[in-house]
Parts: structure tokens; C-alpha cells; sequence
């Protein structure tokens, strides 16, 4: 448009109104998702509590037959040395109870190892469904704001249209053709205006702000 070409605005038809934007995933399909993912998170929660919890059974009962076998050994050499090397059948009894606590604190340390390495395995699949349900999450968010945002913004865009073609007559009034504001220049101070006034409502004007025109 020539900037001597005064200025018309229309109303758009309701082929050219504005339409709410269509999700690619419906938000309803994408709450059962969030729901699914979240009983799964819940779930490998539960298992790596669970892996953890015999880990730590295995640890203790290690412990407990380390323990035994310091006890046992501790008193079958107090035997012998009361006993002056005299090996006793109390010291025989004593050595073997030791070995048998021995034999059963290796066998806790080696179901503690084999349940220890399905660890990372289990962290990991927690991991990654908490980073899928954030995201997913996000996403609900983002497209109940983006359908508010489209649904306010329809509500108001015919009153802006009106207001725009206004503002427009008004500030082109009485002027000759040649001295007439082109479309985009009179947008630019319309929206100008806009922005102002929602500052205002939001208690935030960008301080030093100053109009197009000036």
C-alpha cells in the first residue's frame, strides 16, 4: 500500500477469523499418558526400594556372620592359648563354627554383588521415565495455556479489529490524502497504545518507554 493511500479496514470473514489452534495430540490422550508414565515411575520407584532394601538385608547379614566368625575365632584361641596348644574338641568346634560364618559371610557378600549390578539397570529405567513424565508434564501445561491463550485471544480480536479501524478514522481524520498514516504506521502506535495499557493493568510500564511517534 502507498503511504499517500488512505487507510480501510474490514472486518475478516469468518473464513479469516482467527481458529483455535488444533493439538496434534488431544489433551485428553495426553493426560492418560502422563497418568500411564506416572504409575510406571511409581512402580520402578518401588522396585529400586526394593533392590536397595535386599542390598542392604545382605549387607547386614554379612555383617552378622563376619561378627560370628570374629567371635568363634576370638574364643578358640583364648582355648588354646588356656589350654597351652592343646587343640581341644571345644577349639575344634569353635574353628569350624568360624569357617561356617566365614563360608556364610561370603555367601551374603556374593548375593549382595549379583542383586548390586541389576542396580544401574534399575536407576536408569527410573531415571528416564521421571525425565518423560517432566517433559510430558510441561507439554499438558503448555497446550492448556496455549488453548486458553487461543481461546481469549478470539474472544477479543473482533473487538480489536473494531477498535484498530477506530483508531485509525480518527487519527486520519481532517488530513489531506498525501499528510494520511499508511496501515502499518498507525498498527504500529495502535499496538503501541495496547501494550501501554496492559502495563498498566499488570502494574509493570517499561519505564522510559516511549511512543513510535515521538
Amino acid at each position: 500500500m502507498s503511504e499517500n493511500q488512505p487507510v480501510t479496514t474490514s472486518h475478516a470473514g469468518p473464513e479469516q477469523s482467527i481458529q483455535p489452534r488444533q493439538p496434534v495430540v488431544a489433551d485428553s490422550e495426553r493426560r492418560a499418558r502422563l497418568s500411564d508414565l506416572a504409575e510406571k515411575l511409581g512402580q520402578a520407584v518401588q522396585v529400586k526400594r526394593s533392590v536397595v532394601g535386599k542390598i542392604e538385608t545382605m549387607q547386614r547379614a554379612r555383617q552378622a556372620a563376619q561378627a560370628d566368625a570374629d567371635a568363634a575365632r576370638e574364643k578358640w584361641r583364648e582355648k588354646l592359648r588356656e589350654g597351652d596348644g592343646t587343640l581341644t574338641r571345644e577349639v575344634q568346634k569353635l574353628r569350624v563354627a568360624e569357617r561356617s560364618a566365614l563360608s556364610l559371610a561370603e555367601e551374603y557378600a556374593s548375593f549382595e554383588e549379583e542383586i548390586a549390578k541389576d542396580m544401574p539397570r534399575v536407576e536408569l529405567e527410573a531415571v528416564d521415565l521421571a525425565s518423560k513424565c517432566i517433559s510430558l508434564r510441561s507439554a499438558v501445561i503448555q497446550e492448556a495455556a496455549q488453548q486458553l491463550y487461543d481461546e481469549t485471544l478470539m474472544q477479543i480480536t473482533d473487538s480489536l479489529a473494531l477498535a484498530f479501524e477506530v483508531f485509525c478514522r480518527a487519527e486520519n481524520s481532517g488530513l489531506p490524502s498525501r499528510q494520511k498514516s499508511t496501515v502499518d504506521e498507525l498498527a504500529g502506535q495502535f499496538f503501541w497504545r495496547i501494550n501501554r495499557h496492559i502495563c498498566r493493568r499488570l502494574d509493570d510500564a517499561p519505564v522510559g518507554a516511549t511512543s513510535p511517534r515521538d
